[in-house]
């Protein structure tokens, strides 16, 4: 079939500078698509032009990245001048859409255009836009041939210019931009880049794309261009937003928005134009932060101003343009893309995608997964949920990654999402569909959790992206809770994992949560409701809100009392709930007259050894303890602790809790060779079972250390004391009860060994915290500010 020709000059817009030897190329602007400088010579006629299109408009913002110019450079340019003087070189520059490829490209021409004896610059986005500017190119080359009304075939045209470049003696640097239709080779917009690329002696090629599959293209390294260092991109926002100086509060502005950003180059110049834009803006850029988290579809949605940037586009149009060609190729990735928007964006696993995971060797945490028919998730990924196996899931992700939507971390073996990226595929479905796909999600790490009950590693891995998708639930469902058919079975497997890991901030949300919707749907004296009451007063005591847990713990045992009756186990429960908190609140008199009608009550109806009966046991222990009366804290301590033992297991975190109980009572009677041996095992069997981190190991270091405190074994207690302080106020929190006491302990390590002022400071420093936190007239509150004054005295 013959090709139809193409008459240049009505498709496009174009200019040719008549007489100029080259592109103007300055501090801030590149002119053009193509700048020619030949020597004269009798056998050659000397060509000189430049083709420019608005779309390499000045780069007026462009902010160095030295790292990657040097990459570049370095695979462009050799040292020694004899080797490689006649070899083609290609690198190719590849990323994700908006991450500054191109910028990086015209800056390698902006530095060395003068190496070259000719510079093209071609737009690869298009089969059109290609055949577009290897026609304009030859008419460049070859002006006799253009008499104004001529139409050239576009193979003549790409002929031409590939026989010209062949015949060249210098060097010559064509670049190929945005050929990001290279992967699917059906599909409708796709571009042989092969057929288009030209093939010289003395040729260097740069060809930037969003394909990572290009790499293959050149056996010379690839150039990655990721997401810009902090210090790059604010300096690039600021060159946007046009800002000279800034207060203090501007600059911790402008960090956080360039973290909330993800420091991708085309998002963060949208947001530093926006600001100078709006001049409102300028003194106060935290406003800009608040405005994109409300509006951070609209705003990411805003095309970059042709006079700022390069791209004419915005951040989730060329997101956009890659979905489509995505799902065009492969559906099931497409699907992918949606499903990923609800875990978190960093870490992802690839065995969470095969089904339920079997820990097969725990000395390195490898698994296996024992696949489940029918899920939800797999029926949302394919029609066909029988198809989607790990094959499936390989491909899909190698298509997202192809796109470079998601990327991969190969010393880490997971995918990782840019942050942006992640919030746009969230953000570009409907409430529908984000109710759809939050709740399978939420089956799919439901099944995840399941599996993995006993695999500390595993669980803690899941954290960010049960919390991810949490966050998710709670978009979707909003303030008037329209997802009341979610399965609360799962959430609630959500709280006990999160209470198994001591994450009690994080728990009080979920179980809040589950609290509202299950009152709205079930009422307020519904088992179900009353339960999720329940577990959020306990959550309350974890956080140390002691009245707030004492406020639901008398509800829900008034009520358990009026509908379950006063012995049903639900009301026992609560009882002994309600006594902890009396406990902690320093009320002993209500707190033993609730614990010894609670083991009562358990001991006749449940029987002497139910896990119940030992946990009242064990509460009545610590009334005890707290009162001096220490010969029956010890009776009742041994007595639990063997009981638990010989029916739960020595390493159960219950029996763990009786050691650490029996030991305080051993230590508060002078055994201390007892009380260390105990605190030992308890510290060692806590780390190994629960974790390092875990606030039960964070106890029973603290415990530990109190041992060799009172036995003079300084530098023991305070190596342990420090750990437990700083791990405190990274896992709990710096406000947290626990945190406290650590920072107490510490405090009273220190003025054993005569170091005063360090003492008083952190000693003063608990007085105040616990005063916020506890309230004035808490026993702990009182107890540190006369430990204070005490210390404070001359």
């Amino acid at each position: 079939m013959e090709e139809a020709p193409i008459t240049t000059g009505h498709h496009f817009h174009s200019v040719q500078l008549a007489g100029s030897t080259r592109a103007h190329f300055g501090d801030q602007y590149f002119g053009g698509g193509l700048t020619i400088t030949q020597p004269t010579s009798v056998d050659r006629p000397t060509f000189a032009g430049s083709y420019s299109h608005s779309s390499l408009s000045p780069v007026l913002n462009y902010v160095r990245r030295p790292g990657l110019e040097r990459q570049l450079h370095n695979q462009l340019q050799f040292t020694n001048s004899t080797v490689g003087r006649h070899e083609m070189r290609t690198v190719v520059v590849w990323g994700l859409g908006g991450s500054g490829k191109s910028q990086l490209a015209l800056n390698y021409v902006q530095e060395h255009r003068q190496q070259y004896c000719a510079v093209f610059w071609v737009e690869a986005g298009q089969r059109k836009t290609i055949e577009r500017d290897y026609l304009q190119i030859y008419k460049l080359l070859f002006p006799s041939r253009d008499n104004g009304s001529t139409t050239f075939a576009v193979s003549d045209a790409i002929t031409g210019v590939k026989n010209w470049l062949q015949g060249q003696e210098g060097r010559c640097l064509w670049v190929m931009d945005s050929a990001d239709q290279i992967e699917d080779a059906e599909g409708s917009s796709y571009v042989d880049l092969h057929h288009y690329l030209p093939e010289a002696p003395r040729l260097d090629r740069i060809v930037t794309t969003r394909s990572s599959r290009a790499q293959e293209m050149s056996i010379q390294e690839a150039v990655a261009v990721a997401e810009m260092s902090e210090d790059e991109a604010t300096q690039l926002f600021r060159r946007c937003a046009r800002l000279q100086q800034t207060t203090e509060q501007n600059n911790q502005a402008i960090e956080a928005i360039v973290k909330e950003l993800g420091c991708l180059a085309l998002a963060i110049t949208l947001a530093g134009s926006y600001v100078h834009e709006h001049p409102d803006l300028s003194s106060d850029v935290g406003r800009y932060l608040e405005e994109f988290q409300r509006q951070r579809k609209q705003l990411l949605g805003r095309r970059a101003h042709r006079l700022l940037h390069q791209y004419g586009e915005s951040v989730l149009s060329t997101w956009e343009a890659s979905f489509n060609a995505v799902q065009q190729q492969s559906p099931v990735a497409a699907q992918l893309l949606s499903l990923l928007a609800f875990l978190n964006f960093g870490d992802i696993f690839l065995p969470l995608f095969m089904s339920r995971p079997i820990l097969l060797d725990a000395s390195n945490h490898t698994h296996c997964f024992k696949r489940v028919e029918g899920s939800r998730w797999m029926r949302l990924l394919s029609i066909d949920a029988a198809m989607v196996n790990q094959n499936t899931i390989l491909s899909a992700f190698s298509t997202l990654r192809a796109y470079s939507l998601v990327s991969w971390q190969a010393d880490e073996q997971v995918y990782y999402m840019h942050k942006l990226v992640h919030a746009w595929g969230h953000d570009r479905l409907s409430i529908d569909q984000q109710q759809t796909w939050s709740l399978s999600v939420l089956e799919l790490l439901s099944d995840a959790m399941h599996s993995c009950q006993d695999d500390l590693a595993m669980e803690t891995r899941l954290l960010p992206h049960l919390m991810a998708n949490f966050a998710a639930i709670l978009s979707a469902c909003g303030s008037a809770y329209r997802m009341l058919h979610l399965d609360r079975k799962n959430l609630r497997r959500v709280g006990q994992l999160l209470h198994r890991l001591g994450q009690w901030n994080d728990e009080y949300k979920v179980r809040a949560f589950i609290k509202q919707i299950t009152e709205l749907e079930l009422g307020i004296e519904h088992p179900d409701t009353l339960a999720s009451i329940g577990s959020l007063a306990l959550v309350y005591q974890k956080q140390g809100r002691w009245t707030e847990a004492e406020e639901l713990g008398v509800q829900v045992l008034e009520t358990r009392r009026r509908v379950l009756g006063p012995k049903h186990p639900h009301t026992l429960v609560s009882m002994g709930n309600l006594a902890l908190v009396y406990q902690k609140q320093g009320r002993w008199t209500e707190a033993e007259e609730l614990g010894v009608q609670v083991l009562e009550t358990c001991q006749r109806v449940l029987g002497p050894e139910h896990p119940d009966t030992l946990t009242s046991i064990g509460n009545l222990t610590l009334v005890y303890q707290k009162q001096g009366r220490w010969a029956e804290a010890e009776e009742l301590g041994v007595q639990v602790l063997e009981m638990r033992k010989r029916v739960l297991g020595p390493e159960h975190p219950r029996t763990l809790v009786s050691m650490g109980n029996l030991a305080l009572v051993y230590q508060k009677q002078g055994q201390w060779a007892e009380a260390e041996g105990l605190e030992v095992q308890v510290m060692e069997m806590s780390q190994r079972v629960l974790g390092p981190e875990h606030p039960r190991t964070l106890v029973s270091m603290g415990n530990l250390a109190w041992v060799y405190r009172i036995q003079g074994q300084w530098a023991e207690a305070e190596g342990l004391e420090v750990q437990v302080m700083e791990m405190s106020q990274r896992v709990l929190g710096p406000e947290h009860p626990n945190t406290l006491v650590s920072m107490k302990n510490l405090a009273y390590t220190l003025k054993g060994q005569s170091r005063n002022a360090q003492a008083i400071a952190l000693m003063s420093s608990c007085h105040k915290l616990r005063a916020k936190v506890l309230g004035p007239a808490h026993p702990g509150t009182q107890k540190a500010f006369n430990t204070l004054t005490k210390w404070s005295q001359p």
